[in-house]
């Protein structure tokens, strides 16, 4: 198990540097507590719409970001569904729930790293306290099991 600290803009520049922002999303920017960018849209009149979103909770292995609405966007929830829409959140495990925004974070940590799962995140004072762990996918606490004859999995031909 491991302890990850990062601020908001330490947490954004890994995400952009890693290219796991869509390209509707410009501007990214953290602000205090909040997240904000602008969404490009293919609309003639509307060319994009500012948003802004704020840490909620980490569940099931998903990042929960809600939209800091008013009441437009409450009125207006049908539109920020289609500026949502060409994400393809689906294909990246996440998905939408206006105002909330669940981003499956092990599914994306995996595309780059393998053997880490993420197994919580919380924000408190300004930062992103994460907590990674091992996957465990032989039953014990990340040891390398035996092999049949009592001896590491290397080839022993190889050992000095």
């Amino acid at each position: 198990m491991a302890q990850i600290i990062l601020s908001s803009h330490e947490l954004l520049s890994i995400v952009q540097a890693n290219a796991r922002i869509p390209e509707q999303i410009v501007d990214l920017a953290a602000e205090a507590e909040e997240i904000r960018f602008r969404v490009k849209t293919d609309w003639p009149i509307l060319k994009s719409v500012r948003v802004g979103m704020r840490f909620v909770s980490f569940e099931d292995g998903c990042m929960v970001l809600q939209l800091a609405t008013n009441l437009l966007t409450d009125k207006l929830s049908w539109l920020v569904d289609r500026l949502v829409e060409p994400l393809r959140l689906d294909e990246q495990g996440s998905r939408w729930e206006y105002p909330r925004l669940y981003i499956n974070v092990n599914r994306l940590v995996e595309r780059q790293l393998r053997g880490v799962l993420v197994e919580d995140i919380a924000f408190r004072d300004g930062l992103f306290h994460i907590t990674t762990t091992h996957p465990n996918s032989n039953g014990n606490s990340g040891t390398p099991e035996p092999n049949e004859k009592g001896t590491d999995s290397l080839n022993p031909s190889l050992l000095p």
